[in-house]
């Protein structure tokens, strides 16, 4: 997101075996610090861990408050598929409109 914004982070976790990543989106309900997100991610990829590969629904209860967790299964496609042409533009393109940022401004960079 642009400065400004609340971030949205990406987990992005591949299950071996699986047909689909199992991907979730933090949404931050307002801007945070590095430390908050960073807690955030950490108590997220712990609870996945003890809840055997699945996201938790009481961490994301837990977390309720600092962000909203997204689910978004079978979004993307195992990665041994990444070469396909088109595949990680499409990828972008599918992620991109599910969070609804299609239309939102981009950092230039530039600076």
């Amino acid at each position: 997101m642009p400065p400004g914004y609340p971030p949205i982070v990406l987990l992005d976790v591949e299950r071996t075996g699986d047909v689909a990543l199992s991907l979730i989106a933090l949404r931050f309900r307002r801007l945070a610090t590095f430390d908050v997100v960073e807690a955030s991610v950490q108590r997220s990829l712990d609870g996945l861990v003890d809840a055997s590969g699945h996201w938790d629904h009481e961490i994301e209860q837990e977390l309720s408050n600092v962000c909203f967790c997204e689910r978004m299964p079978k979004m993307l496609t195992p990665r041994n598929k990444a070469d396909a042409e088109g595949q990680t533009a499409l990828w972008a393109m599918k992620l991109l409109y599910r969070l609804g940022l299609e239309g939102a401004p981009v950092s230039s960079g530039a600076g």
